[in-house]
């Protein structure tokens, strides 16, 4: 069967990527972030004011969760070749993708839910069947939005695909809002018949009229797939990213800053690359985003050293896969540096950016905390940066697949 063929294919390449990370140092660094998240959640739910706007909080989050239920195929290229005259004779094909698209989405809204948990229990509702009453629910609306993105696969213009997806966020709004409020049972059920009225005569009559627009439906596995080797990417060299280019003219300035030197050819090609290539710049300006607001909320004390040192070993492991950056490009070698010059420009770089991440970890503590904690992170983020970009980042390069 074509389908398990295709689902088979791309977990065997999945799970060599995946013993990657399972294996790698940053496994660890997740461990350690749950088990103080875990310490300081119920603290944090002890200091939320009952102003706080609980019903809101998750009516936001499950808005999204729900309203982007995309469908997973599995579809390549060439299929627009091979398989569009077969569409008619794909049923079982495609029906098989929703299911699991289904499965895997609904643990995400099981997990976020659980992780939820205790402000759940602590704002929306005590009973444990209400808990479980909005688990039900927003699996079932959760199937209307496969089912309903399905059908708009059919939509040969990005307006008429950006319309349904805002005229599903705002059902899905609606459905949340009154879930997780404690609306009355039958204005949850009236809102549900309304909306399988909906894919009844409105959605299914699309898809018996309207053929599939592969061209879309291949953008969008490609969009999701590399979403995974993005992700990959931060433990090894993924080749299948290894093309994928972006400008970004307005950070030529950054250039000059992470260069050490314009006479070195690695100092420029690695820092370019940082810059535009396989998204590297995206993924370190959120790490140290998300690892200054941390340091910013937790309390004052070793706490916010360990975490930002967490952090910066994360960009370690990051920037460990720009030194395969090159390797299949036979004009680098063609160039008159000595093989020390290589090693040099990538640990230059990492202490730039390294250094960098301390910085905007030293002065929010100046803002928010005491100068003692701030001076802490200030030394240990400076030795542990020094270390980390001459000695273990080196030992943490990582060879193609």
């Amino acid at each position: 069967m074509l389908w398990r063929e295709r689902l088979s294919t791309y977990w065997n390449e999945a799970s060599r990527y995946l013993k990657l990370i399972f294996n790698s140092g940053f496994l660890f660094t997740v461990y350690i972030l749950f088990i103080l998240g875990s310490y300081y959640y119920s603290q944090l739910l002890e200091w939320l004011p009952e102003t706080f706007p609980a019903v809101g909080l998750f009516t936001v989050i499950f808005t999204w969760l729900l309203t982007r239920s995309r469908v997973r195929t599995f579809v390549k290229p060439a299929d627009i070749v091979f398989l569009l005259p077969l569409e008619s004779r794909l049923d079982n094909y495609f029906r098989a993708s929703r299911i699991y698209s289904y499965v895997l989405q609904s643990f995400v809204l099981f997990f976020v839910m659980i992780i939820l948990g205790p402000l759940f229990f602590l704002r929306i509702g005590e009973d444990p069947s209400a808990f479980w009453f909005s688990m039900l629910g927003l699996l079932l609306v959760k199937a209307w939005n496969i089912s309903a993105n399905w059908s708009e696969m059919r939509f040969s213009s990005q307006q008429e695909l950006s319309l349904h997806f805002v005229l599903r966020g705002v059902l899905n709004g609606f459905f949340a809002y009154l879930l997780f409020s404690g609306a009355h049972i039958a204005l949850v059920g009236t809102l549900l018949v309304i909306m399988v009225g909906l894919l009844v005569l409105y959605y299914q009559p699309v898809s018996n009229k309207r053929s599939l627009k592969w061209d879309h439906l291949i953008n969008v596995e490609q969009q999701m797939l590399m979403f995974f080797y993005r992700i990959a990417n931060l433990f090894t060299d993924v080749p299948q990213l290894r093309k994928q280019i972006r400008e970004r003219r307005y950070l030529n300035w950054v250039l000059s800053s992470l260069s050490a030197s314009r006479q070195s050819i690695y100092h420029y090609l690695f820092a370019r690359s940082f810059i535009r290539a396989n998204d590297y710049f995206g993924i370190y300006v959120r790490l140290v985003i998300v690892s200054v607001i941390l340091v910013m909320f937790l309390p004052n004390g070793w706490l916010q050293l360990i975490v930002g040192l967490l952090f910066l070993h994360m960009v370690i492991m990051q920037l460990s896969t720009l030194w395969y950056h090159y390797d299949t490009v036979i004009w680098v070698d063609l160039y008159p540096v000595k093989p020390e010059s290589k090693k040099d420009a990538l640990t230059s770089l990492s202490l730039r950016l390294l250094l960098l991440m301390t910085t905007a970890h030293v002065i929010m503590l100046l803002i928010t905390s005491d100068v003692i904690i701030a001076l802490m992170v200030l030394v240990f983020g400076s030795v542990f940066s020094y270390y980390g970009s001459t000695r273990l980042l080196h030992k943490r390069k990582k060879g193609v697949m």
